[in-house]
Protein backbone atom coordinates (compact mmCIF):
# COMPACT_ATOMS: atom_id res chain seq x y z
CA UNK A 1 0.00 0.00 0.00
CA UNK A 2 3.01 2.37 0.46
CA UNK A 3 4.65 1.70 -2.40
CA UNK A 4 1.76 2.41 -3.98
CA UNK A 5 1.36 5.78 -2.87
CA UNK A 6 5.10 6.65 -3.46
CA UNK A 7 4.46 5.13 -6.73
CA UNK A 8 1.92 7.77 -7.30
CA UNK A 9 3.42 10.76 -5.53
CA UNK A 10 6.86 10.34 -8.04
CA UNK A 11 4.16 9.90 -10.97
CA UNK A 12 2.92 12.99 -10.09
CA UNK A 13 6.01 14.63 -9.31
CA UNK A 14 7.56 14.03 -12.84
CA UNK A 15 4.60 14.69 -14.42
CA UNK A 16 5.06 18.22 -13.14
CA UNK A 17 8.44 18.55 -13.89
CA UNK A 18 8.02 17.00 -17.47
CA UNK A 19 4.77 19.91 -18.08
CA UNK A 20 7.18 22.60 -16.62
CA UNK A 21 10.03 21.45 -19.32
CA UNK A 22 7.77 21.08 -22.15
CA UNK A 23 4.67 24.41 -21.46
CA UNK A 24 7.41 26.63 -23.38
CA UNK A 25 6.87 24.12 -26.82
CA UNK A 26 3.48 23.63 -25.71
CA UNK A 27 2.76 27.37 -25.81
CA UNK A 28 0.97 29.31 -29.64
CA UNK A 29 2.50 32.94 -29.18
CA UNK A 30 6.10 32.98 -30.55
CA UNK A 31 8.82 33.53 -27.64
CA UNK A 32 10.40 36.95 -27.93
CA UNK A 33 13.38 36.54 -29.98
CA UNK A 34 16.33 38.54 -29.27
CA UNK A 35 18.03 40.57 -31.95
CA UNK A 36 21.73 39.95 -32.60
CA UNK A 37 21.56 41.84 -36.11
CA UNK A 38 25.05 43.57 -36.44
CA UNK A 39 23.71 45.84 -38.55
CA UNK A 40 21.43 47.21 -35.48
CA UNK A 41 24.57 47.00 -33.36
CA UNK A 42 26.09 49.18 -35.67
CA UNK A 43 23.53 51.92 -36.08
CA UNK A 44 22.96 51.90 -32.40
CA UNK A 45 27.24 52.32 -31.53
CA UNK A 46 27.14 55.01 -34.64
CA UNK A 47 23.51 56.82 -33.10
CA UNK A 48 25.63 57.03 -29.71
CA UNK A 49 29.05 58.55 -31.58
CA UNK A 50 26.79 61.31 -32.95
CA UNK A 51 24.86 61.83 -30.06
CA UNK A 52 28.17 61.91 -28.04
CA UNK A 53 29.52 64.23 -30.42
CA UNK A 54 26.40 66.68 -30.52
CA UNK A 55 27.64 66.87 -26.62
CA UNK A 56 31.12 67.56 -27.10
CA UNK A 57 30.14 70.09 -30.34
CA UNK A 58 27.61 72.70 -27.45
CA UNK A 59 30.30 72.16 -25.11
CA UNK A 60 32.75 73.63 -27.21
CA UNK A 61 30.53 76.23 -28.28
CA UNK A 62 29.66 76.91 -24.77
CA UNK A 63 33.33 77.00 -23.83
CA UNK A 64 34.04 79.75 -27.02
CA UNK A 65 35.93 77.53 -29.22
CA UNK A 66 33.58 77.35 -32.08
CA UNK A 67 31.95 80.64 -33.60
CA UNK A 68 28.39 80.45 -33.93
CA UNK A 69 28.25 79.97 -37.65
CA UNK A 70 30.34 77.14 -37.41
CA UNK A 71 28.12 75.63 -34.59
CA UNK A 72 25.55 76.24 -36.37
CA UNK A 73 26.65 74.44 -39.64
CA UNK A 74 28.22 71.31 -37.71
CA UNK A 75 25.31 71.15 -35.19
CA UNK A 76 22.92 70.84 -38.24
CA UNK A 77 25.23 67.82 -39.65
CA UNK A 78 24.94 66.12 -36.69
CA UNK A 79 21.53 66.49 -36.08
CA UNK A 80 20.60 65.27 -39.41
CA UNK A 81 22.76 62.32 -39.08
CA UNK A 82 21.25 61.61 -35.88
CA UNK A 83 17.80 61.55 -37.29
CA UNK A 84 18.88 59.43 -40.64
CA UNK A 85 20.68 57.33 -37.93
CA UNK A 86 16.73 56.69 -36.08
CA UNK A 87 15.10 56.49 -38.84
CA UNK A 88 17.14 53.22 -40.29
CA UNK A 89 17.07 51.65 -36.64
CA UNK A 90 13.24 52.10 -36.47
CA UNK A 91 13.13 50.43 -40.15
CA UNK A 92 15.41 47.55 -38.68
CA UNK A 93 13.56 47.13 -35.63
CA UNK A 94 10.44 49.17 -35.39
CA UNK A 95 8.98 47.53 -32.19
CA UNK A 96 11.87 49.86 -30.73
CA UNK A 97 9.97 53.01 -31.55
CA UNK A 98 7.08 51.33 -29.09
CA UNK A 99 9.30 50.44 -26.50
CA UNK A 100 10.91 53.94 -26.21
CA UNK A 101 7.78 55.73 -25.95
CA UNK A 102 6.51 53.19 -23.64
CA UNK A 103 9.94 53.61 -21.38
CA UNK A 104 9.15 57.64 -21.82
CA UNK A 105 5.35 57.52 -20.78
CA UNK A 106 7.05 55.17 -17.63
CA UNK A 107 9.67 57.95 -16.49
CA UNK A 108 7.17 60.86 -16.60
CA UNK A 109 4.75 58.85 -14.95
CA UNK A 110 7.47 58.08 -11.61
CA UNK A 111 8.66 61.66 -11.95
CA UNK A 112 5.17 62.66 -11.19
CA UNK A 113 4.90 64.63 -7.94
CA UNK A 114 2.49 63.16 -5.67
CA UNK A 115 -0.63 65.14 -4.98
CA UNK A 116 -0.60 66.39 -8.54
CA UNK A 117 -3.02 65.34 -11.58
CA UNK A 118 -1.26 62.86 -14.34
CA UNK A 119 0.44 64.50 -16.85
CA UNK A 120 -1.81 64.60 -19.43
CA UNK A 121 0.04 62.66 -22.02
CA UNK A 122 -1.59 60.39 -24.93
CA UNK A 123 0.04 57.46 -26.70
CA UNK A 124 -0.80 59.11 -30.14
CA UNK A 125 1.05 62.92 -28.95
CA UNK A 126 4.38 63.66 -30.57
CA UNK A 127 7.01 64.79 -28.02
CA UNK A 128 7.12 68.26 -30.49
CA UNK A 129 3.14 68.75 -29.24
CA UNK A 130 4.69 68.49 -25.89
CA UNK A 131 7.09 70.95 -26.08
CA UNK A 132 5.29 73.68 -28.53
CA UNK A 133 2.69 74.47 -25.60
CA UNK A 134 2.61 75.37 -22.06
CA UNK A 135 1.27 72.27 -20.65
CA UNK A 136 1.23 70.58 -17.36
CA UNK A 137 4.33 68.60 -18.36
CA UNK A 138 6.44 71.86 -19.28
CA UNK A 139 5.25 73.66 -15.98
CA UNK A 140 6.20 70.09 -13.62
CA UNK A 141 9.19 70.24 -15.97
CA UNK A 142 10.25 74.12 -14.86
CA UNK A 143 9.83 73.19 -10.81
CA UNK A 144 11.07 69.70 -11.23
CA UNK A 145 14.49 68.92 -12.74
CA UNK A 146 16.48 65.82 -13.09
CA UNK A 147 20.35 65.14 -14.18
CA UNK A 148 20.17 63.72 -17.89
CA UNK A 149 22.70 61.69 -16.57
CA UNK A 150 22.06 59.96 -13.11
CA UNK A 151 18.43 61.05 -12.67
CA UNK A 152 18.84 62.35 -9.00
CA UNK A 153 16.77 65.42 -8.72
CA UNK A 154 18.58 69.45 -9.50
CA UNK A 155 17.93 72.14 -7.53
CA UNK A 156 16.61 75.11 -9.64
CA UNK A 157 20.14 77.17 -8.72
CA UNK A 158 22.22 73.85 -9.39
CA UNK A 159 24.73 74.39 -12.50
CA UNK A 160 25.71 71.06 -12.36
CA UNK A 161 24.60 67.66 -10.65
CA UNK A 162 25.38 67.12 -6.74
CA UNK A 163 25.11 63.82 -7.16
CA UNK A 164 27.95 62.72 -10.30
CA UNK A 165 28.70 66.74 -11.26
CA UNK A 166 27.46 66.77 -15.22
CA UNK A 167 27.01 70.41 -16.65
CA UNK A 168 23.28 71.06 -16.04
CA UNK A 169 21.72 71.68 -19.08
CA UNK A 170 19.65 74.53 -19.91
CA UNK A 171 16.04 74.28 -21.25
CA UNK A 172 16.55 75.39 -24.77
CA UNK A 173 19.14 72.27 -25.03
CA UNK A 174 17.36 70.31 -23.24
CA UNK A 175 14.30 71.02 -25.75
CA UNK A 176 16.68 70.61 -28.43
CA UNK A 177 17.86 67.00 -27.38
CA UNK A 178 13.74 66.14 -26.65
CA UNK A 179 13.21 67.33 -30.73
CA UNK A 180 16.07 65.14 -31.97
CA UNK A 181 14.27 62.33 -30.11
CA UNK A 182 11.67 62.29 -31.98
Amino acid sequence: MSSTIELLVALAISSLAILAVAWPLLKKEAPLALVDDDRLLELLHRKEQVLQAIKDLEFDYRVGKLSEEDYRLYDQQLRRQAISLLMQIEKIAPESAQLDASLEQEILQRRRVPGEAPLPVDGNQTDMTLLSSTSTAEKQANRHRYCTQCGHPLESSHKFCAMCGTPVESKAACRKDLILII
